[in-house]
Formats: structure tokens, sequence, C-alpha cells
């Protein structure tokens, strides 16, 4: 049983990744992507039920950032702060998912003036946040809501830059982000 157990912390250390909720730790499903590791395409839906492409190859940089709620005064802050500061940048898409519902999705940005990003749910696969490292596995009462992580992808769709919050209750770095961006926008 030993065995099993270190098993299981070695395993957990070795493939996920480790962040804070209030000074709580919380396990991620994985370290996700690396930089220079193709961002993988997926299908996230809008505030219309419809399928949109994220990730993979792109005429614009894309940054993709994965959220817990967009109910959350971080997620708010964040969401308005992306709005304003990096989508007014040429050759930029921003998009930030969340599990979200559609419904509420469309309340928020409506409430907010939310226009220049990408707002998307991942309610129906979150398998594809697995894959890129976003998605909580422990605790239990925070099991399956979305981390707070950044992502810049170049029009190749490789992996430019990311950054996982260590804190889900902090914004991200937002002047590393237009700084990654920057390097690859023309």
């Amino acid at each position: 049983m030993k065995k099993i157990f270190t098993l299981i912390l070695f395993s957990s250390v070795v493939w996920a990744n480790t962040v804070t909720f209030k000074g709580e730790e919380v396990t991620l499903n994985s370290k996700g992507l690396k930089v220079g590791q193709d961002a993988p395409e997926f299908f996230a839906v809008s505030k219309n039920f419809n399928e949109v492409t994220v990730g993979g190859k792109k005429d614009k940089v894309q940054v993709i950032a994965f959220i817990p709620s967009f109910d959350t005064d971080t997620c708010k802050l964040e969401t308005i702060a992306f709005n304003k500061k990096i989508s007014e940048m040429k050759n930029v898409i921003v998009t930030i998912i969340s599990k979200d519902l559609p419904f509420s999705i469309e309340k928020f940005c409506h409430d907010n003036n939310i226009k220049n990003v990408v707002t998307l749910s991942d309610y129906k696969d979150a398998n594809h946040a697995l894959r890129y490292g976003a998605t909580i596995s422990a605790p239990a009462f925070l099991e399956g809501f979305f981390s707070r992580v950044v992502y810049v992808v170049d029009t190749n769709g490789k992996v430019a830059y990311k950054e996982v919050v260590k804190e889900i209750t902090d914004e991200p770095n937002y002047n590393e982000v237009i700084r990654a961006v920057n390097r690859l926008s023309y």
C-alpha cells in the first residue's frame, strides 16, 4: 500500500503542476504544453453556441487564456484587461475560455462591454483543456474547473510563451504576455 501511495505522489509531482487557491495547494491535471511544442487545435463554444477553433496554425498570433469562471472578480479583471490591452494590438486574437455556460458568458460580455476578445465555453468537453494542463484535478471541490493559465501561440501553431499563474486568485503578468506577443507580431 505504501508503494502505491508513493507512486501516486511521485506521479502527481512529475506529471502535474501545483498552484494555490487562497493559499491552499491545488493540483492541475498535467504540466501542459511546453514552449516550442505544437498548440493542438480544439473546439470550444461561443456565446451564440457556435463551435470555434482554438489553437493550431492561424494567420494571427493567439493568446489563449483559461480561467475558472467569468463570475469571479479576478476573471472579470483579467478579461477586461485583455479586452483593453492586448486586443488593440495588430495581428493578435485573444481567446478566453472557461467552463461557464454560453448564456452566462453572453451576459458577462454585455454587462462589461467586452467586444475585443473572444470568450468561449468548454462546457461540453473539457478534455481539450486537459492537453493544455489547465484543468484542476484536486482538491475535489475544485475538480474539473480551469486554473488560470495563459499561452501565446505563434502563427505556425507553436507555443511561444506560457504562464501558469501560481495563485489562482491573482491575475496573469500582462506585461510578459504583451512582450511575448510583441516578439511575434508583425
